[in-house]
């Protein structure tokens, strides 16, 4: 290969990285997998999802809520773009989450389902509470010991 066509191809190169920089894209969503790893791949589009398209989506809802809702409407409704299924991640760190979620008695079986998108299950709805949450001094009857 001639130094002119080694040249031409670093050019090539520099101009991904311009184009990605301008429309704020990164660089994996372009095919440019040259300095990529599993892990910055998913870092990456976090952050195009929070620095790139959540801007723009925010000011598309603030349009369309003055604009297209009337004064009464805008009581009872609002637009909402939900981009959790951007922000999702690997199953491991959602399951992780979801298991925090649940022994802290923050999260139900169902609200996890749906956060799935599964179907509800009977008795899904109860909510754990840590045993080693209780007051002090008093057992799990919530009498003084």
């Amino acid at each position: 290969m001639s130094n002119e066509d080694s040249q031409f191809l670093e050019t090539r190169k520099f101009q991904k990285s311009e184009i990605c920089g301008i429309y704020r894209v990164p660089p994996h969503l372009i095919g440019d997998l040259e300095k990529a790893t599993f892990s910055n791949i998913e870092q990456q589009s976090i952050d195009f999802v929070t620095h790139s398209l959540r801007p723009y989506l925010i000011r598309i809802e603030q349009s369309i809520n003055t604009q297209l809702l009337t004064s009464a409407e805008q009581k009872n409704y609002y637009v909402k773009f939900n981009i959790d299924a951007l922000l999702r991640g690997d199953t491991k760190s959602r399951y992780e989450a979801y298991n925090m979620g649940r022994n802290m008695g923050v999260l139900s079986a169902n609200d996890i389902r749906a956060k799935e998108d599964m179907n509800p299950i009977d008795n899904g709805d109860v909510y754990l509470q840590p045993l080693n949450m209780g007051e002090a001094g008093k057992g799990p009857d919530g009498k003084k010991t």
